[in-house]
């Protein structure tokens, strides 16, 4: 599915940041710091995450969640021009990842938009329960919903907030990811480093402006079960939502933003993928920025956070090309991949 539109608002809280120009610079700058946690793994040791020092350790589950996400939905939506709200908003989420992890519930949505003190929308609201991929699939439903709205009666443009949260800073998700020998750290080579993060961005028609970024193309797609053959389907549907949005942009593609967190599986297929796609990514030319490698893996918040990040390269003059591909891979099969250009 190929949509175009404007993003006109950005926000974002990490912690690297308390918003998205600090996250941005100090990602930028690769200030990685993990910590200890108070939990502990399956042999006794300490587990380790990057989270956000603002918020209490022992806040989990939904209540950080909120706590994560309300300053940056709310600065999403300052300075906005041509819209009051309320805003519809789709919004990528994590599935649960144990029994025991609370659940976010169907009043999450009105819980976040009162404690960033951001008008909402609830009919207009959906989540997206597929993890890394879910930002792609939210990005093709509010670029859908904003093509198909009329301008308000104020003369407003129409538009829509889309963004993403996860946090691994939970003792039963880090327990569940412990027992799978996914948590990097002592005697684990092959796990990645859990964080979390809050990214949301107001899209709008093609051409409104002022604008942050050109939202050039967006595709999803889902890989297909393994039927036990002695050809196992590794990264085919990721294939081809990377090539539907690379023909969006110049060839070869000048930079690339893959949600890769250095666990083998996903460095595999991401490899299948680029050579697959070789037409479209050159080794010399294409420049490739991994950003779980300075923030940690902040799972269905990835493809919000590259989003925003693109944004304020674009807007502060450090990205190193006017137009950006995001590669999206959830641990289901949900696969997803968005286009990015300068203003």
């Amino acid at each position: 599915m190929n949509r175009t539109g404007a993003i006109v608002g950005v926000g974002m809280a990490t912690p690297l940041g308390l918003d998205a120009r600090q996250s941005s610079l100090v990602l930028r700058a690769r200030k990685l710091s993990p910590g200890k946690t108070p939990f502990r793994d399956r042999r006794g040791f300490s587990l380790g995450d990057v989270r956000a020092k603002r918020i209490d350790d022992a806040c989990v589950g939904r209540a950080r969640m909120l706590e994560l996400a309300a300053p940056a939905l709310a600065e999403c939506v300052r300075g906005l021009v041509g819209s009051k709200g309320p805003f519809p908003l789709f919004l990528s989420l994590p599935p649960r990842r144990a029994e025991a992890e609370e659940p976010l519930g169907p009043d999450f949505f009105e819980a976040l938009g009162k404690r960033a003190g951001v008008p909402l929308a609830p009919e207009a609201c959906e989540p997206f329960v597929l993890g890394h991929a879910g930002f792609s699939a939210a990005l093709a439903r509010a670029l859908a919903f904003v093509a198909q709205a009329p301008k308000d009666t104020r003369g407003g443009r129409p538009c829509a907030i889309v963004g993403g949260i996860d946090s691994h800073h939970d003792p039963v998700v880090l327990a569940a990811l412990d027992k799978e020998r996914r948590v990097h750290g002592e005697g684990v080579w092959d796990g990645f480093l859990p964080s979390e993060a809050a990214a949301f961005v107001v899209v709008a028609p093609a051409g409104s402006t002022p604008a942050l970024a050109r939202v050039l193309a967006v595709s999803t797609g889902m890989e297909r079960e393994d039927d036990g053959g002695p050809n196992p389907p590794i990264g085919e549907a990721a294939t081809e939502v990377v090539r539907a949005v690379a023909g969006a942009v110049r060839a070869p593609v000048p930079w690339v933003l893959p949600d890769v967190n250095g666990e083998r599986h996903r460095v595999k297929e991401w490899s299948f993928v680029r050579i697959r796609n070789r037409e479209q990514f050159d080794d010399d030319k294409t420049i490739e920025t991994r950003l779980c490698d300075e923030l940690g893996d902040v799972g269905a918040a990835s493809g919000a956070v590259h989003a925003a990040y693109a944004c304020m390269a674009f807007r502060l003059g450090f990205a190193p090309a006017p137009e950006v591909l995001v590669a999206l891979a959830s641990e289901g099969p949900a696969r997803g991949a968005f286009a990015l250009g300068a203003p």
